[in-house]
């Protein structure tokens, strides 16, 4: 069961940030767009946040002693609680024209959603 999670964190980043967010860029207006992706993302990185801590969960429940899952898990829900504690920030950045600190949250919102893609892939193959 906990290859399940490694699987959803892959499936919820690819879903986001290919499909949804590019379509809604294409398809909304600007001011459209960023009240949408303001709904979104909050839900994205709690959503990420649930799935790492629930893997951590399983593997503890069931007696798993591999480190690397451990790592993967904990990292998933660390990473992506850090994104969602960043949220208010990038924000306000925005609403301000702080772009050079809009710039810098968001790149490391990205590296981060980055990060826990390859972990989650990485799992299946160590």
């Amino acid at each position: 069961m906990i290859s399940y999670f490694p699987g959803m964190a892959v499936g919820m980043i690819l879903l986001q940030t290919a499909i949804v967010a590019p379509g809604l860029f294409r398809t909304l207006e600007i001011e459209d767009f960023g009240r949408s992706i303001r709904s979104l993302w909050p839900k994205f990185f709690a959503s990420l946040a649930i799935v790492g801590l629930l893997g951590t969960l399983v593997l503890y429940l069931g007696g798993d002693t591999a480190t690397h899952r451990y790592v993967i898990t904990g990292l998933t829900f660390f990473l992506s609680s850090i994104c969602y504690l960043m949220i208010p920030a990038t924000n306000k950045a925005t609403d301000e024209g702080n772009q050079r600190r809009f710039d810098i949250l968001h790149r490391l919102s990205v590296s981060f959603t980055l990060l826990i893609l390859i972990a989650n892939i990485a799992y299946y193959f160590l």
